[in-house]
């Protein structure tokens, strides 16, 4: 009983030390912040160097041992990112390979996976598409939809995450994962989005993968693996797929984004 009263006070101190920190990282100008500044705020908070060190220690631990805990942060950074006017990470334009793909579709009703600030969704939208986008980022959403207003074009946003959305059945002619995180090699995540698809209707994918031969700063996954995609997806009819290299739609490094070649994977496929 005492180790678990024990246990339970550390949890909720924990939780307290990585509350403060998040509201902290929410109060920093920019787009992101350095750990060195939280720790001047702690030691002039009260905390000796050493415990600002120990707190600072456990941060990270606390980042990857608690999904929630990413998910906060990463939401907290794509906030302020979208409403950035002078951001550098990503390309305000349209997706190459989605603006090739829709050319000759006829418009149906479109679902943006984790939309941002609706880039991709607001040229859907300007050619006839009824777009819906979801994402974690109520600021990004914030963004398209006055970005929508100012183009006169109309688009539906909604906040969730990848696991909570409603994608119904039978209900999508285009599914798109540009640049996502979403689970695109979970089976159980891909019939969902089969079922939600009509017949006939397509998933489109692109986003930057571990290299193979010069491994990014992320550890390898499933979907990294050659023709992951392509396994995955069996159930639908392979339309294109394409494993390549070349200047990525966003930067995750330091690194300038045009200067800087990714391993990108595309894929194409239709629901029979």
């Amino acid at each position: 009983m005492l180790l678990s009263s024990l246990a339970l006070a550390q949890g909720q101190d924990n939780e307290k030390i990585w509350r403060d920190f998040v509201d902290w990282a929410k109060t920093q100008p920019g787009t992101g912040f350095k750990l060195e500044d939280y720790r001047v705020k702690l030691i002039d908070g009260g905390l000796t160097a050493a415990q600002a060190d120990e707190r600072l220690a456990l941060i990270p631990k606390l980042y990857q041992e608690s999904p929630s805990h990413r998910e906060q942060l990463s939401k907290i950074g794509f906030n302020k990112l979208y409403r950035a006017s002078n951001q550098t990470r990503f390309t305000p334009e349209a997706n190459a390979f989605l603006v090739s793909t829709i050319q000759n579709l006829k418009p149906g009703r479109a679902l943006d996976i984790a939309m941002g600030q609706g880039r991709n969704a607001l040229y859907l939208a300007s050619k006839g598409w009824d777009v819906t986008g979801f994402d974690i980022a109520e600021e990004g959403l914030k963004v398209a939809a006055e970005n929508a207003a100012k183009a006169g074009v109309r688009i539906n946003t909604v906040v969730s995450r990848f696991e909570d959305f409603d994608y119904g059945k039978e209900r999508w002619d285009l599914i798109y994962f540009v640049y996502t995180d979403a689970p695109i090699v979970d089976a159980k995540y891909i019939a969902r989005i089969y079922a939600a698809l009509k017949p006939g209707g397509l998933v489109l994918i692109d986003r930057p993968f571990r290299s193979l031969t010069n491994p990014e700063p992320w550890p390898e996954t499933e979907q990294d693996k050659v023709n992951a995609l392509t396994k995955a997806w069996s159930d639908f009819q392979i339309v294109f797929y394409e494993d390549t290299t070349g200047i990525g739609d966003w930067q995750q490094t330091s690194a300038p984004r045009l200067e800087y070649k990714l391993r990108i994977v595309r894929l194409l496929a239709r629901k029979l």
